[in-house]
């Protein structure tokens, strides 16, 4: 009874005693108050709520309580005050936000476990400065040859070059690298040339790749062919990679105007060469604040202990930051999709604004005022090359890109209809860096979460074993068909299997995909319930693999290297034959994927304890000289024909003769189907 006497008389200058638990009310201690201040007030009182009961408790005495109470009061009544001087602000405030950076190291201070978690990704280290804790690439002095040009990566103390050497092998050219850019798939360089303008950064030509253990020249990494000229990539970092791979990126363009002006007298020049920068960052690399939004005011404000104490007591959310787990699921995905979405600022205006101070996005506002992210039917601005974004996806709209999983997602009806976001499945501070997805979550369970039904008969839904990898959702409605840093990858379109409307669409589809031996007709009467027919055809990868665009070919030649299916490595040999074909490609990223696909047959067949097939392709270098490249390939053929088959199980109607070769009229004829097209990646 004391203690709610005690309470009402502290509240009592708000409202009249009444009948129940009092509450508390701040009406006569705020009246003056503005809204959103006297809300503030508001949250102090409740805590003060909260902390009453403490103190009678644990009083000494009868006398403490008074003392205490005025001690509860002042403190609240400081907290207030200060909260009128905008300590806390009102939770509406994200437009009129200041937008200053405060970097990872402030946030640090009171994030720990955030900051370790975050430390560890591959985003942190999307963008460093060259050091020898930083270059991942073997600069050893070893003189590579590529497209008719000598280079040689070599170290020198604390510091990396690449050098360009005649045709004597004397040097010509020395190039210091100066930042990296990527470290988990591989990694590129990027060089400054004072005379082009002290402070533009160039992509060097050559990169290294991580996982491979290699050098691979840029011409070997992009869907090209091998007619592309030896710097058909060089690209100015201040004017493509500082927009996604940093923190605040600023291009700071000094010279627009004068081009601008040279454009309106009818004087040629080239924006990507002409243009001159002086760039800043507010992070290099992508740390809390891409996600969280800029947090100088936030780092400034919670110096204030009162407001720390406001905020954690009484459970509320800062206004001050941006935390994408509370946001609903339409912000929370465009956080992630104002990078992995390409996109064009909104208006002319914009355009000119990021190439000076940058993109207005920040997160938690909405990304569509500030960007149109590219569709199938943008139309690029002021480019010849009208299909530029159109080759970017596949017939039916879907995304056939990395840096495009905003699009797949915001098409998906688990998006349109219902609350999915990227982070249902991706979380920055947990799981594995490599996807950043928890073991849970590399499972059905996000999928269920929804559809709980199908968990109930999983084999009666996917029409496989229950834990096969073709019961896997993703397998399914997210199926390989994305290009990207020299690897196919999931769709982020979240889709239901079609191959017979997937096959008019002219784009993969799941069934066949992992049914690498199987046609369409089969896989679309599978799915209805019917008798598969015979048609006679070619399996539709085999066909995708020799005949079609230069993605559907990537997608096909790397789903012959996967056995998700449990497959032993016999089983995928009648594919050897075109892989082998694959491997004499004019795009140098299919004879990449052809080696790849190669060696995971060859790994697998190893595993079951058989003779390797293949002693020579490891030394198949796919951007080699030309003359070496047929010289290996026809040494696997000959040590394919070797091979004793007699008990290896071939499909039928994957057009081999009894010898396991192709049928050469066949073969021909897809091969002169191939549509010829470059696709430019916009990397």
């Amino acid at each position: 009874m004391r203690l709610r006497c005690a309470r009402q008389r502290f509240f009592e200058g708000g409202v009249a005693a009444q009948k129940g638990p009092v509450k508390p009310h701040v009406g006569g201690l705020t009246a003056l108050l503005p809204p959103g201040q006297r809300l503030i007030a508001f949250y102090n009182a409740t805590i003060l709520w909260r902390l009453l009961p403490i103190v009678y408790t644990y009083r000494m005495n009868r006398t403490a309580l008074p003392a205490a109470g005025l001690l509860l009061l002042g403190i609240a009544w400081l907290s207030v005050s200060i909260a009128t001087e905008n300590m806390i602000g009102p939770p509406s405030a994200i437009e009129e936000r200041k937008f200053d950076w405060a970097g990872s190291n402030t946030c640090r201070t009171c994030h720990r476990d955030q900051y370790r978690s975050w430390h560890r990704t591959w985003h942190r280290t999307m963008t460093q400065e060259a050091t020898p804790d930083t270059v991942r690439g073997a600069f050893d002095g070893r003189v590579m040859r590529y497209w008719g040009v000598d280079i040689r990566p070599v170290r020198e103390g604390d510091h990396f070059y690449i050098e360009y050497l005649d045709a004597d092998g004397k040097l010509s050219r020395k190039l210091k690298v100066e930042r990296t850019v990527g470290s988990h798939r591989y990694q590129q360089y990027l060089t400054q040339d004072p005379a082009a303008g002290p402070g533009n950064y160039w992509r060097l030509p050559i990169l290294w790749h991580i996982y491979a253990g290699r050098w691979v020249h840029l011409n070997g990494v992009f869907l090209g062919s091998d007619d592309m000229p030896f710097d058909a990539h060089l690209t100015l970092w201040n004017q493509n990679c500082i927009f996604c791979h940093n923190t605040g990126p600023e291009p700071g363009i000094t010279n627009l105007n004068e081009l601008l002006d040279r454009g309106r007298q009818g004087q040629p020049f080239d924006f990507r060469y002409d243009a001159r920068y002086e760039s800043e960052v507010a992070e290099l690399g992508i740390s809390c604040e891409a996600c969280h939004s800029p947090g100088a005011d936030h780092a400034q404000r919670n110096q204030n202990p009162l407001r720390r104490y406001t905020l954690a007591l009484g459970d509320l959310d800062d206004p001050t930051i941006v935390n994408p787990g509370k946001l609903d699921h339409e912000r929370s995905t465009q956080i992630c999709g104002q990078c992995h979405g390409q996109r064009l600022p909104i208006n002319d205006r914009l355009i000119m604004q990021w190439l000076d101070d940058g993109p207005t996005f920040r997160a938690g506002l909405d990304l569509h005022d500030h960007v149109r992210p590219i569709e199938k039917d943008t139309l690029p601005p002021q480019s010849h090359n009208q299909d530029i974004f159109r080759l970017r996806f596949w017939p039916d709209g879907t995304p056939r890109l990395t840096a495009y999983e905003y699009q797949g997602l915001t098409s998906s009806a688990c998006f349109e209809d219902g609350d999915i976001s990227c982070i249902s499945c991706h979380s920055m501070h947990d799981g594995d860096p490599a996807g950043q997805i928890t073991d849970r979550n590399r499972g059905n369970a996000p999928c269920l979460d929804c559809h709980t039904g199908i968990a109930e008969d999983v084999t009666g839904h996917t029409f496989h074993d229950a834990e096969s990898a073709g019961s896997e959702c993703r397998s399914c409605h997210m199926p390989n068909m994305v290009y990207g840093v020299m690897g196919i990858h999931q769709s982020h379109r979240i889709e239901v299997p079609e191959p017979a409307q997937n096959l008019l669409d002219q784009r993969p589809d799941a069934c066949t995909n992992c049914h690498v031996e199987q046609t369409v007709a089969w896989a679309q009467s599978v799915l209805d319930g019917e008798s598969p027919t015979d048609t006679g055809a070619l399996p539709r990868l085999v066909v995708d693999m020799l005949s079609g665009d230069p993605v559907q070919r990537a997608v096909a030649t790397t789903q012959f290297g996967l056995f998700g299916n449990g497959n032993r490595a016999e089983q995928r040999m009648w594919a050897v034959p075109y892989l082998l074909v694959t491997l004499e490609d004019r795009y140098p990223i299919m004879r990449w994927f052809a080696r790849d696909s190669l060696l995971a047959i060859e790994r697998r067949w190893t595993a079951q304890g058989e003779t390797r097939f293949a002693q020579v392709l490891d030394d198949f270098d796919f951007i080699g000289d030309v003359t070496e490249r047929k010289n290996r390939v026809e040494a696997l053929l000959q040590s394919f024909a070797a091979l004793d088959k007699s008990s290896w199980p071939r499909p039928a109607n994957v057009g081999l003769d009894e010898q396991w070769r192709p049928d050469l009229a066949q073969l021909h004829q897809l091969l002169t189907m191939q549509t010829g097209k470059d696709i430019n990646i916009g990397e």
